[in-house]
């Protein structure tokens, strides 16, 4: 569309480019850091701890979606109006395609800051429990943290199929557009 104007080029760089950093952390997530957290077992909860409490990695996944939102926001706004209304651009094949990939990225932000959030405080807070209980941590402690992390692990890749759903509805919006 009228990608002409500095500040939808701003803000096409900013969507793309932190999309892009969103993608990237989460596929880092769940297909490297996790199974390698699971594999390694109880010796790899210092790392995560670093990572999750100390680095904030959530906060900063969130933090990078939440941009990424806000200037696809924008983008789409500003997209609907050229359009002239929003049934005229969900009309299009670039608008629906738009509106499919703006869904899914919502959808999986919410799920991160809803479900997946108060999922990791829980399973560090367990974690610290049976981090002071010693070599007798209670059973019904350590099977809720082995419920914690695979729910966590859950919501990690579907949050994963969410965004490779937006970015691939965008690529779809841009060959549409490009027709």
């Amino acid at each position: 569309m009228l990608a002409t104007s500095i500040y939808m080029i701003v803000f096409r760089v900013l969507h793309v480019m932190l999309g892009i950093a969103w993608g990237g952390a989460l596929f880092l997530l769940v297909v490297f850091l996790q199974p390698a957290a699971k594999a390694v077992g109880p010796a790899a909860g210092p790392f995560m701890r670093e990572l999750l409490v100390e680095r904030h990695l959530t906060d900063w996944i969130l933090r990078i979606a939440g941009a990424t939102i806000v200037a696809g926001g924008f983008l789409y706004w500003h997209d609907v109006q050229a359009f002239g209304s929003l049934g005229d651009f969900l009309d299009t094949p670039f608008g629906l395609w738009l509106t499919i990939g703006a869904l899914a990225a919502i959808v999986a932000v919410a799920i991160g800051g809803a479900l997946a959030r108060p999922t990791l405080q829980r399973s560090l807070a367990v974690g610290a429990q049976i981090a002071q209980a010693g070599g007798q941590a209670p059973p019904e402690l350590v099977q809720e943290l082995d419920a914690l992390q695979a729910r966590g692990r859950s919501l990690a890749k579907l949050a994963l199929a969410l965004v490779t759903i937006s970015a691939f509805a965008a690529l779809n919006a841009l060959i549409c557009d490009v027709k």
